[in-house]
């Protein structure tokens, strides 16, 4: 997968289907807003992590490899 849009729902094998909320370059600019989880997803061009937002909610951020 080339190219990441946000809202594009993806399976993750922690979490299952994960909707992307945000959408990095670098790895350091998705630590700076939180997005920390590891996903552990095998997507060849993208990493996805996931961020707390409360006790029972979550978002994703796809970060470009």
């Amino acid at each position: 997968m080339k190219t990441m849009e946000l809202g594009t729902t993806i399976y993750t094998p922690r979490f299952c289907t994960v909707k992307i909320s945000a959408i990095f370059e670098k790895q350091e600019d998705a630590v700076k807003c939180g997005y920390t989880e590891p996903t552990h997803t095998n997507i060849p061009d993208w990493e996805i992590k996931g961020k707390s937002i409360d006790m029972y909610h979550m978002e994703f951020a796809a970060i470009k490899k």
